[in-house]
């Protein structure tokens, strides 16, 4: 069996999906994966079976540290996670070991932040000029590399054009082991639930707008996010509805944010149509599929080239008709929303965004690629 290492910018003991369903549990039927973790909390190497912790002061040159105590040429395939000063030194020793090299892009963070460096003051012009050289150099990187992992063909069409590596996308999915039946609760109220970050480029007064619109007092909304100032915040522009708004902190291990999520009776995944959002099908969504639960999205081609119309809820990014939508969402009945969620749950599981099926058709690229095919 081949061998893989895997080297990601997670802690040890994060709780990522795509690397603890994908890498560490569905890959393993094909190719033997070791998976590095990077910690702060210690200063020398050590072995967790097939995980690999790594201080991390040692981590821009990993080859090098590894080597020290085995052998890197034991792997057909190094993989990195973000990091390009770790993609740097994987490619350095990438003769010298012989083994094939690929880069994961999970989230366009630098054109996020060259996004967010608008203005003509000295400090947003410095800024752009140094996210355009650091993009420049990655895109430089990537291309010495065999295998080139992007979270969608959209985005590398959007955010990496100058990157002309193998592209193999890596969806955040589904581990069709672990999906969850949801039963709706007897609540009078539905209750809707978003889950992930707000921020200043997500635009959630837009959503807030939309819910301080429904004067009912027939709904409830949960928000589970890893900065609560900032909603808390936005928040106090709403007092006639915060009390309808719980916000609960999001330091949920996947099982626990599954628990969560599974309170709610309704999705929302409404984002602003910008290259971010419309490339990629939100994570968020995958979580409320994985319970089952229905999702209100925005309406743009890359959610409905995945969901029909009896599979998940659209509305365009407008307040007004976001606010349609969930008061028609709210006297839906209970047996049509569990349809619809049940219904979008199959429907990914069929897709590549079942991580047993991407692990099947990751494991067979990357052999092609270690023959030479």
């Amino acid at each position: 069996m081949r061998k893989l290492l895997y080297i990601t910018d997670q802690e040890e003991y994060s709780d990522n999906g795509t690397i603890s369903s994908l890498f560490d549990k569905h890959l393993r039927e094909y190719w033997e994966v070791d998976i590095v973790f990077i910690t702060k909390y210690k200063h020398s190497f050590q072995r967790k079976g097939n995980h690999l912790i790594i201080p991390q002061k040692d981590r821009d040159q990993i080859i090098t540290y590894l080597s020290t105590g085995s052998d890197p040429s034991q792997y057909d395939f190094v993989m990195v996670r973000n990091k390009k000063d770790v993609l740097k030194n994987v490619l350095k020793h990438k003769e010298e070991f012989g083994y094939k090299v690929g880069y994961r892009i999970s989230y366009p963070k630098k054109h996020h932040a060259l996004e967010l460096a608008q203005g003509y003051s000295p400090s947003a012009v410095y800024k752009r000029l140094l996210y355009k050289r650091k993009i420049a150099e990655r895109d430089m990187l990537v291309n010495q590399c065999d295998l080139f992992l992007p979270s969608s063909p959209q985005a590398h069409q959007t955010f990496y054009p100058h990157i002309t590596t193998k592209s193999f996308p890596i969806w955040v999915g589904l581990d069709p082991d672990t999906v969850k039946h949801h039963e709706f609760s007897d609540n009078n109220k539905t209750v809707f639930v978003h889950a992930g970050s707000i921020g200043p480029l997500r635009k959630f007064d837009v959503v807030l707008d939309a819910f301080e619109a429904i004067k009912e007092d027939t709904w409830h909304l949960n928000i589970i996010t890893k900065k609560k100032e900032y909603i808390n915040t936005l928040l106090r522009l709403y007092p006639t509805i915060k009390n309808r708004i719980t916000v609960h902190e999001a330091v949920y291990t996947r099982d626990e944010l599954r628990e969560e999520i599974n309170k709610s009776d309704v999705g929302i995944s409404l984002l602003p149509n910008l290259p971010f959002f419309d490339t990629v099908v939100a994570d968020k969504v995958i979580s409320y599929y994985d319970c089952a639960i229905p999702t209100l999205m925005t309406s743009n081609g890359k959610n409905h080239s995945i969901f029909a119309e009896n599979e998940a809820f659209f509305a365009p990014f407008d307040t007004e008709e976001i606010s349609r939508s969930l008061k028609e969402l709210i006297v839906l009945p209970r047996e049509k929303l569990s349809e619809v969620g049940n219904n979008g749950q199959a429907k990914l599981l069929k897709l590549k965004r079942n991580y047993k099926i991407l692990a099947q058709d990751l494991a067979e690229t990357l052999d092609q690629i270690v023959e030479g095919r």
